[in-house]
């Protein structure tokens, strides 16, 4: 590999460290060779931000290695894209919920179950006078349920499009209040197969759920709805007009967390390409200029 692809040399030298660090002495059914290759050609030929190389291995040899998937949430590399949210970050958001769309203490031991796996990192709330331990982000991923039931009618979502999964947290979440409806994810075929892998745990989240690898997308299907955090916005055009063409434009409901990332469509394009679409305010605001695009709601 090196030989052919003098440039990769840097990258095929960080994917050697990442594996030893991350496996020790635990063996993979990969190769390491073969677990490169795949690492490195990733970082040339990319479909988005996550599409790096590093993030894919991660991702990849969780879903392979239990030593490795027992502690992925506390790894450097996956807390650049997911679990990088602070003790104060969950307080806002759970803040949100209070006054948008409160959820009781049974919901939210339910969503508590989504921290069992994966050496979640987790802190100390207080909800509905009662103390619960939680990961900022599935509080996060709770606030996103809120919304879509705030938002849309949910009694007609019979089938649900995520582009840009994580580890299936969100879906899990909100399958706890949507729990009949076909839910399709869509990402690489290293995040697919970690989310494949956490969600096997949940006996909830043995049916009726699809895994689909979001750089192939050979059927096009109608959606009811399709949402996204983060995650269309980071594609390459290209990869999003394949996303717009074969997903968001066949589905009736959208909510897509928008973040500003150069290269990608604006808001304002994405506007003119979605019927009916507009903007919210993302709240709490992540980041300057970030919004949620609607379309189909109430």
């Amino acid at each position: 590999l090196k030989k052919h692809f003098p440039a990769l040399r840097p990258v095929v030298r960080s994917c050697r460290s990442i594996y030893h660090r991350m496996t020790h002495k635990h063996k993979v059914s990969q190769s390491l060779k073969q677990t490169l290759k795949l690492a490195a050609f990733r970082s040339i030929s990319k479909t988005s931000l996550s599409d790096n190389g590093y993030y894919p291995l991660v991702c990849y040899l969780a879903s392979k290695n239990e030593a490795v998937f027992e502690r992925f949430k506390h790894n450097f590399i996956y807390n650049e894209i997911l679990e990088h949210l602070t003790e104060n970050q969950g307080q806002e958001y759970l803040d949100i919920i209070k006054e948008l769309h409160p959820f009781n203490n049974n919901d939210w031991q339910e969503f508590a179950k989504n921290d069992l796996y994966g050496g979640t990192k987790k802190f100390t709330y207080d909800i509905n006078g009662q103390k619960f331990n939680l990961s900022p982000t599935t509080i996060r991923y709770a606030k996103v349920l809120g919304d879509i039931m705030t938002l849309f009618d949910v009694n007609e979502i019979k089938s649900i499009a995520e582009i840009g999964i994580g580890y299936g947290g969100q879906c899990r979440i909100i399958r706890s209040k949507i729990p009949d409806a076909v839910y399709n994810l869509f990402d690489l075929p290293e995040v697919i197969g970690l989310a494949e892998k956490f969600l096997s745990h949940y006996d909830e989240c043995r049916e009726n759920i699809k895994y689909l690898d979001g750089g192939h997308i050979y059927l096009q299907d109608n959606y009811d709805l399709v949402i996204s955090n983060y995650a269309f916005s980071e594609l390459r055009r290209e990869v999003q007009d394949m996303y717009l063409e074969k997903i968001i434009l066949r589905s009736k409901r959208g909510y897509i967390t928008w973040n500003k990332v150069l290269g990608s469509y604006s808001v304002n394009e994405l506007l003119a390409k979605i019927p009916g679409s507009a903007i919210i305010d993302e709240r709490p605001l992540t980041a300057p200029d970030n919004c949620i695009i609607l379309w189909g709601n109430k």
